[in-house]
């Protein structure tokens, strides 16, 4: 419940809620990208699957994309539920500690400069705002200091955003087409993803398209449409594909499931505000 509500602030619109959700935290793809990390770091079996290269430098991997097996046995079983509980800690600290620590601090901020003030409910503004306040009650610098770190934060979660569309989209090519495109070509086809995400952000706000926010929630509509469908792909390989020791607990696979329901709902109702409004 808020000042005068209980879901939703009049004026906020229903996609921007949802990119909300969709974005707090390591939302969309970063989700799924996430066993990338867990590769490049070598943890696991991720160890022998190989990594992308910098195509400068003329290093290269053996890599491997549809991933490997062992048997299950109880050596085996054991030593994978160590590796599982070393990657729920560090998934715990850096994601939910960290990330949970640093919305509320922002949030915080956000609530004693700017609270109230006209013209902060839906637009980008409210960054301007809350680092005139801060300026005002602290020192000018460190006003600049905010908005420098505001778009550094930006920035390395769209570059993060880009790292791992590039990497979901230059391995489905391969997989899609081995013939036509080798695996041993998969850095350059992930560097050529890359830059054309770049050159589009880039051919975007030359034509004229400069509003922040509106990309921002367009993005994360799209990004909780992804989850919605890979929640459902997660559900059917983690519930019926992997060996029973293997498989998540119930409550995950629940969580999973309120997932891929939550997001699909509330992914269809967005579509169809939205088609509603251009007929």
């Amino acid at each position: 419940k808020g000042d005068g509500f209980w879901f939703l602030p009049v004026g906020l619109p229903f996609a921007t809620f949802l990119g909300a959700l969709a974005y707090a935290g390591a939302g969309g793809n970063l989700n799924l990208a996430q066993s990338f990390y867990v590769k490049e770091k070598g943890y696991g079996m991720g160890k022998f699957s190989g990594r992308i290269t910098n195509i400068l430098r003329g290093n290269s991997e053996d890599i491997k994309l549809e991933g490997t097996t062992f048997n299950v046995n109880k050596d085996n079983v054991d030593r994978f539920n160590t590796w599982w509980k070393r990657i729920n800690i560090e998934h715990a600290l850096l994601f939910w500690l960290t990330g949970a620590f640093t919305m509320v601090l922002l949030s915080l901020l956000a609530f004693s400069t700017v609270f109230a003030d006209p013209g902060v409910e839906t637009g980008i503004n409210f960054l301007i705002h809350e680092a005139a306040a801060i300026a005002r009650q602290t020192f000018p610098f460190l006003g600049t200091i905010f908005l420098v770190m505001a778009g550094v934060m930006l920035f390395g979660t769209q570059f993060a955003v880009f790292g791992s569309n590039s990497r979901i989209a230059s391995e489905n090519l391969v997989i899609a087409n081995r013939e036509k495109f080798q695996i041993t070509s998969l850095p350059k086809y992930f560097y050529i993803f890359l830059w054309v995400q770049i050159f589009a952000g880039i051919a975007i706000f030359a034509a004229g398209f400069t509003e922040p926010l509106g990309l921002i929630v367009i993005g994360a509509v799209m990004n909780a449409f992804s989850m919605f469908i890979y929640s459902g792909m997660l559900l059917l390989l983690n519930s019926s594909i992997l060996s029973k020791p293997l498989r998540p607990s119930p409550f995950r696979l629940i969580a999973v499931g309120l997932a891929f329901l939550f997001y699909g709902g509330f992914s269809v109702y967005t579509i169809f505000q939205n088609l509603q409004k251009l007929i």
